[in-house]
């Protein structure tokens, strides 16, 4: 029986679910049991000994670490937590270095790569448990992989990797890995939900939206790092077509704890915080956990205030008097009581940032929004929810499915059922790679000079488009491209992939051109000198670029390896 196995990797909670092929239910873990918790993801954090070797992950690495209170000991072991967003808007390498804790470096690749294998074992444990005995590899699966959809290209790379690595698959059958792009996979469960599936609110006409063509909704993906908004169309069989390209920011609920975090060092100054996060890591995660609880409530809240940091406080004045300062917060026996007004100051930057992604969509005259859905763990915060119906609920009815934290995860078990469902989507840069054109004195004045062993003059800085922003490309469309052998014995060919924000270029030497990737095809027949060409196929339309070339004398085909990272 084929099992569906997807991983939503989050910024702040990590979970799973699966599904095998002849089942309808789509099923989950329960996390923190143990601790006296109950919820369907686990934190995003990760515990090495000193010596670099895997400890724990989860809810257990936080209990493990925070239980370290002679503080030298919690100092020597590696803890990573909220890195998912380390991927983040960086030229990305294998060897790229993350700080832990400690303050000591870790291979990202490797911290990454525990994580998932992590979350494998789990997943077949659980699989095992409930295929009554038959036992389930990691081969055995197809497993989904969810990431924002304001990822760069290099940035799925590395995820890809990273799940290889920690055997989710193998080199040979890379096609069992799905990329996911978080708020599509959560449009795929919006999609499919009966009005009951919502908290509030009616769909109208319909029961559902998949039974209804040409509906256009908007998913706003209110993850822990990332806010992540995606526009679909229904097309005919319940597929969907994208309307507008992915867009997304780093405003996510992680940004709500970075203001928090300000707030308390100005409370107790700068001097006594950073005393107290230098010499008590643990019980400042405590803190911060505490903290993000609370963020699914309304009006005040108190948050357990840690023990060194009153200690060290009340050595340098008297802790009612660090609260006598500000209004919106107060000391009421061991704990900080942060007003209503303070909870939705500390949420401004993001919901800031909501806003202007959906202002910029909305404004789209060609657009007909009817529904906006919101999902993730984030959008249970009763001040973005508040705040997304208060300012777009007049233009289109605003939905939260029930169970908003799991739409991604739901989403992408059924996305790898179905990796076509979303027909086409709308490129968000325009693509293209290097080539080389005759010299030419007005048109390539300035440019660099290539000139090949029979003394040729080219101009080899020249862009060839391959997708232009904002292009509408069907997930299954191979563009063709026919290149010639510039030298007589060549033996490969290079391609250098680029994109700009600009919708036509001609260099890629221009302002705004970034270097993404590049391929090589070997030619090994030379015979034939410089009359020998290339077949490049590119499918731009998946959730990560895909290519083929061919060497039309040897009538090799190789799928190629387009490598996006930099070393």
């Amino acid at each position: 029986m084929e099992v569906y196995i997807a991983i939503d990797f989050g910024t702040a909670f990590t979970g799973y679910c699966f599904k095998f092929s002849e089942s309808k239910q789509v099923r989950q873990p329960k996390w923190g049991e143990e601790y006296g918790l109950n919820t369907p993801k686990t934190p995003t954090c990760i515990l090495f000994d000193e010596d670099e070797n895997f400890l724990k992950f989860g809810y257990d690495a936080v209990m493990t670490y925070t239980r370290q209170t002679r503080k030298n000991e919690a100092k020597e072991l590696f803890l990573f937590d909220n890195f998912k967003m380390e991927l983040f808007g960086k030229e990305l390498h294998r060897d790229f270095m993350m700080t832990a804790k400690n303050g000591k470096e870790m291979r990202a690749m490797k911290v990454f790569s525990e994580s998932l294998k992590f979350m494998k074992d789990h997943a077949l444990d659980m699989i095992g448990k409930q295929a009554s005995g038959l036992k389930y590899s990691a081969s055995d699966a197809t497993w989904v992989l969810t990431v924002p959809a304001i990822w760069s290209a290099a940035a799925k790379q590395f995820m890809r990797e990273a799940a290889t690595e920690a055997g989710l698959v193998t080199e040979s059958e890379p096609e069992r890995l799905i990329v996911a792009l978080e708020p599509e996979a959560a449009s795929v469960w919006c999609k499919q939900l009966p009005k009951e599936g919502f908290m509030e609110g009616h769909l109208t006409e319909a029961e559902i939206i998949e039974q209804v063509p040409g509906t256009q909704y908007m998913v706003v993906d209110c993850g822990g790092g990332t806010i992540d908004i995606t526009v679909h169309e229904v097309v005919e069989g319940g597929h969907l077509k994208e309307l507008h390209r992915v867009s997304g920011n780093n405003m996510g609920g992680q940004t709500v704890d970075k203001n928090f975090k300000a707030f308390i060092r100005e409370i107790f100054s700068e001097k006594v915080f950073d005393e107290f996060e230098k010499h008590h890591p643990s019980e400042l995660q405590r803190l911060m956990y505490d903290f993000s609880i609370c963020k699914r409530y309304d009006g005040e809240v108190l948050v357990q205030c840690p023990y060194s940091l009153q200690q060290i406080a009340s050595e340098v004045d008297d802790i009612e008097a660090y609260f006598s300062r500000d209004n919106d917060v107060d000391w009421e026996s061991g704990q900080i009581l942060l007003s209503g007004a303070k909870l939705k100051a500390l949420h401004e930057d993001s919901v800031r940032g909501i806003e202007s992604l959906m202002k910029e969509i909305l404004k789209k005259p060609t657009l007909n929004i009817r529904y906006i859905f919101l999902v993730g763990g984030f959008a249970l915060s009763p001040y973005v929810n508040r705040f997304v119906k208060e300012k777009f609920g007049s233009k289109c009815q605003v939905l939260c499915p029930v169970d908003a934290q799991m739409a991604v995860v739901n989403g992408a078990v059924m996305f790898g059922m179905m990796p076509n469902v979303v027909e086409s989507r709308i490129s968000v840069f325009t693509y293209g790679i290097t080539v080389v054109h005759f010299f030419d004195k007005i048109k390539h004045k300035g440019k660099s000079k290539y000139v090949s062993k029979d003394g040729v003059q080219f101009c080899d800085v020249c862009f060839h488009c391959l997708v232009k922003k904002d292009e509408s490309v069907p997930f299954d469309e191979a563009e063709q491209y026919i290149f010639n052998a510039l030298e007589i014995d060549q033996r490969e060919m290079l391609f250098s992939f680029y994109c700009t924000e600009k919708e036509t270029a001609e260099f890629v030497d221009e302002e705004g051109m970034m270097k993404i990737g590049f391929l090589t095809v070997s030619m090994p027949k030379i015979s034939q000198g410089r009359n020998r060409s290339v077949i490049l196929e590119i499918k731009f339309g998946f959730t990560e670029m895909q290519a083929t070339a061919t060497d039309v004398d040897s009538g090799e085909t190789t799928s190629v390896k387009m490598d996006f990272m930099s070393k």
